[in-house]
C-alpha cells in the first residue's frame, strides 16, 4: 500500500513539474493570410488562336481576380506575353526558341477604375500587332552555326515577315499575370492546385497561330488544273473563281484534262473559290495552285466528291 501511494505522489509530483514548466508564449499558433489568384477566359464569340496573316484581328479575353474570404482587394494588375518559336538545330532535333523566357515581357498594366471588383469580370483584346511590338529586336541563337540573329532577319525562316506576317504556324503564346493587393502584397505565383485544379482559377493562358481562312493578298496568277476521270468533261460541274464577288466558272467540255491560268489583278480585296455541282461528280478531280506555287484546294477522285459551295482553302503554307 505504501508503494501505490509513493507512485501517486510522484505521479502528481511530475503532473505539478510539467504544468509549471509550460510557457504560453512558445506555443505557436499559426497566423493564416488570404491569398488573391486570378481566372482568366477567351470571351464568347472571340477568336481563341491568332490567324495566319491576319494581324489585325484580335482575341478577347475576360479576366477577373478572386479573394474568397473577401479579405483582400487587388489594386493592380500586370500582364506579361511570353512568345515561343519551333525551329530545328543542325542535328535535326525540335527545339524551341522561348522569346521572352519564363516570365515574358510586360505587355499592359491594369490600375485604378480598370482593375474589376472582387470575382468581376473586366476584358480586353490583343493582337499579332501588339504582340510584334513586345518582340520585334528579338535577337536568339538557333544554333545552326549563325550565332545570335535577329528573330525576324533570320535566313532560316524567311517566310517570318515583319510587315506582314511576323508570326507563322506553329508559333505559340501565353499570358501570365503578377496581381499587388493594397496590404503590399505580390502574388506572383502560386500552387499547381491553384493553377490547374481549383475552380475558376488559373496562372496563366495559352494559344497559337492558325492557318488563315481566306486569302490575305489575291493579286497573282491561279492556276486551275482540272482533269475528268471517265473523259468525257465534267458534265455539268464547274469551279469558280470569285473576285470581289464576281463570279467566273471554269469548266472541262469535254475529254480528259484541261487547265486554265487565272490572273487576279492588283487592288483585288476579295478572292474565294467555289464548286459548282454537276451530273458526275465522283469523276471530277482538280487542283488550284495559287501564285506561291502551293494547292490550296484539290479533289482527287478516291474520296467524296468535292460538296457544292465556296471551297475550304489550305493556307498554311501562304
Amino acid at each position: 500500500m505504501k508503494k501505490y501511494n509513493l507512485y501517486i505522489l510522484t505521479l502528481a509530483g511530475l503532473m505539478v513539474l510539467f504544468n509549471a514548466c509550460k510557457d504560453e508564449d512558445l506555443v505557436i499558433l499559426p497566423e493564416w493570410e488570404s491569398g488573391v489568384h486570378a481566372y482568366t477566359i477567351v470571351a464568347d464569340g472571340s477568336a481563341s488562336d491568332f490567324k495566319d496573316q491576319e494581324t489585325d484581328i484580335p482575341i478577347t479575353f475576360n479576366m477577373k481576380w478572386k479573394s474568397i474570404d473577401k479579405e483582400n482587394t487587388v489594386n493592380k494588375i500586370e500582364l506579361y506575353v511570353l512568345f515561343n518559336e519551333p525551329y530545328i538545330d543542325l542535328d535535326g532535333n525540335p527545339k524551341t526558341a522561348a522569346h521572352g523566357g519564363d516570365e515574358g515581357i510586360l505587355w499592359a498594366t491594369l490600375e485604378g477604375g480598370d482593375v474589376p471588383t472582387n470575382a468581376e469580370f473586366t476584358n480586353f483584346t490583343i493582337t499579332q500587332d501588339e504582340v510584334y511590338q513586345l518582340y520585334s529586336g528579338a535577337t536568339y541563337d538557333y544554333e545552326n552555326g549563325n550565332g545570335e540573329v535577329p528573330v525576324y532577319a533570320n535566313p532560316d525562316a524567311p517566310e517570318r515577315d515583319a510587315d506582314t506576317r511576323p508570326f507563322i504556324p506553329g508559333d505559340t503564346f501565353s499570358m501570365k499575370w503578377i496581381l499587388y493587393t493594397d496590404d503590399g502584397r505580390v502574388f506572383d505565383s502560386w500552387s499547381p492546385s491553384v493553377c490547374t485544379e481549383f475552380p475558376e482559377a488559373n496562372c496563366s493562358i495559352n494559344w497559337t497561330i492558325v492557318c488563315a481562312e481566306t486569302i490575305a493578298n489575291p493579286p497573282g496568277d491561279y492556276v486551275l488544273s482540272l482533269e475528268d476521270d471517265y473523259g468525257d468533261g465534267w458534265n455539268g460541274a464547274a469551279l469558280q473563281v470569285i473576285v470581289d464577288g464576281v463570279a467566273t466558272d471554269y469548266t472541262i467540255d469535254d475529254g480528259f484534262s484541261d487547265t486554265y491560268t487565272v490572273t487576279v489583278p492588283d487592288g483585288t480585296s476579295t478572292l474565294t473559290f467555289g464548286f459548282v455541282s454537276g451530273d458526275y461528280d465522283s469523276e471530277v478531280i482538280f487542283t488550284i495552285t495559287s501564285p506561291k506555287g502551293n494547292v490550296i484546294a484539290s479533289a482527287d477522285g478516291t474520296v467524296t466528291p468535292p460538296a457544292e459551295g465556296e471551297l475550304t482553302l489550305d493556307l498554311c503554307l501562304e
